[in-house]
């Protein structure tokens, strides 16, 4: 009995000792400061696992998202048109990938199908806004994901999940899955996006080995792999998820008309309370202006009567005469 535990111990830490995302961080990791769970054992396995897997240290992990509970806080906020350099962990490399440990197994089973999904629903339905056919896995390198320019904002604690699934090259085909709470902040005005449903393999209701991922072609087993390709980098750069609505493009159009009418609106009152100010401050120049005038011309015409001949003499003569007794 004693040997059977410890056969059984070695293959549970063997088939539990896949990949797991990192970053952004999942429901359940150990490193999620935030997690409900965290597990130590069998965050790497995938879902659906063996009866002899439950029978050890591994609970059955079910779709979506392993049936682990959300967080209980949700600290991961991600844009619309942002760029995620998605992360992954081992633990065979609990540390992350160090110099000289290119040829220690990640377990990563030649690489194979990764996709990289957005939920609304809490995982009941997927957006597929990223896709890498080979290569994925390996803790060696980032993956970019880039969040659509037309996604629509959520912050409903519980529904709105970033998710990673693989099925890999390697062994009988196997669904692993890691989701993450996030808050997305997109557009308003941007319809609900599409459904592009990722694929599953060996859950029901579909058949074991239903694909066969091509795998890396650089590496056939479990070490450090070729990375992502290029032309998968481009085309997950180039997707075009999501639209936004018509009659929000109108609001849009009217709110900017508004806004241009305000603006010309203020300026012609603001214009015509300056050209009033003008007006009247001309009026005020012109009138005292004039008064300057007349005041001269007064003066000039009181000069010229005191300098004019006789006028004393007639100042004189009028004048009543004295009687002399």
């Amino acid at each position: 009995m004693k040997f059977f535990s410890i056969i059984l111990s070695s293959y549970v830490a063997a088939v539990s000792a896949h990949m797991s995302m990192v970053y952004p961080l999942a429901r359940g990791h150990p490193h999620n400061p935030n997690a409900a769970v965290k597990d130590y054992d069998c965050i790497t396995a995938p879902l659906t696992s063996s009866s002899l897997i439950q029978s050890g240290n591994c609970a059955r992990k079910f779709f979506p998202c392993g049936g682990y509970p959300m967080d209980t806080k949700i600290t991961q906020v991600f844009y619309a048109g942002d760029v995620v350099d998605v992360k992954f962990w081992t633990p065979s490399l609990p540390d992350g990938p160090q110099p000289g440990s290119e040829s220690a197994s990640q377990a990563r089973h030649n690489g194979g199908l990764c996709e990289f999904s957005l939920s609304y629903d809490g995982g009941k339905t997927y957006t597929v806004i990223a896709t890498y056919n080979q290569t994925c896995p390996d803790i060696f390198f980032d993956w970019k994901v880039k969040i659509p320019d037309a996604a629509p904002s959520c912050d409903d604690p519980g529904k709105c999940i970033f998710s990673w699934s693989w099925i890999n090259a390697i062994g009988n085909r196997e669904l692993y899955q890691n989701c993450a709470d996030i808050k997305l902040v997109g557009s308003n005005l941007a319809k609900p996006l599409p459904i592009i449903d990722i694929t599953r393999a060996n859950i029901p209701p579909e058949f074991p080995n239903i694909i066969t991922p091509p795998g890396d072609p650089a590496n056939t087993g479990n070490t450090k792999g070729s990375g992502p390709s290029s032309s998968d980098v481009s085309a997950n750069m180039a997707l075009n998820i999501g639209t936004v609505t018509n009659t929000s493009t109108t609001k849009v159009v009217e709110n900017k008309k508004k806004k241009y009418s305000t603006l010309i609106i203020g300026c012609v009152i603001g214009g015509g309370g300056l050209v009033i100010v003008i007006i009247a401050l001309v009026i005020f120049y012109m009138g005292r202006r004039r008064n300057t005038q007349n005041e001269r011309r007064l003066s000039e015409n009181s000069a010229q009567c005191n300098n004019e001949p006789g006028s004393a003499n007639i100042s004189s003569e009028s004048k009543p005469a004295h009687s002399v007794i």
